[in-house]
């Protein structure tokens, strides 16, 4: 069975791919820096550990948004 294309407007092609790895990494800074402020706040070292991670993911997703 096939189904119809999708009438959603999404936007396709490498600039809009880019758009969103950017909005990823924007994101995922944003989780690093509420988990690293939690770390201090309740000295918790798993809120340090999940702030690391996200920062990790943060700066792939960045890589990969400005990769030529």
């Amino acid at each position: 069975m096939t189904h119809p294309p999708t009438s959603l407007p999404i936007l396709r092609g490498e600039k809009a791919e880019r758009r969103v790895w950017a909005l990823l990494s924007a994101l995922f800074a944003l989780v690093s820096g509420v988990n690293a402020i939690l770390a201090v706040s309740e000295a918790a070292w798993w809120h340090a550990a999940v702030a690391t991670l996200c920062l990790v993911v943060a700066v792939c997703c960045a890589r990969v948004a400005r990769r030529p």
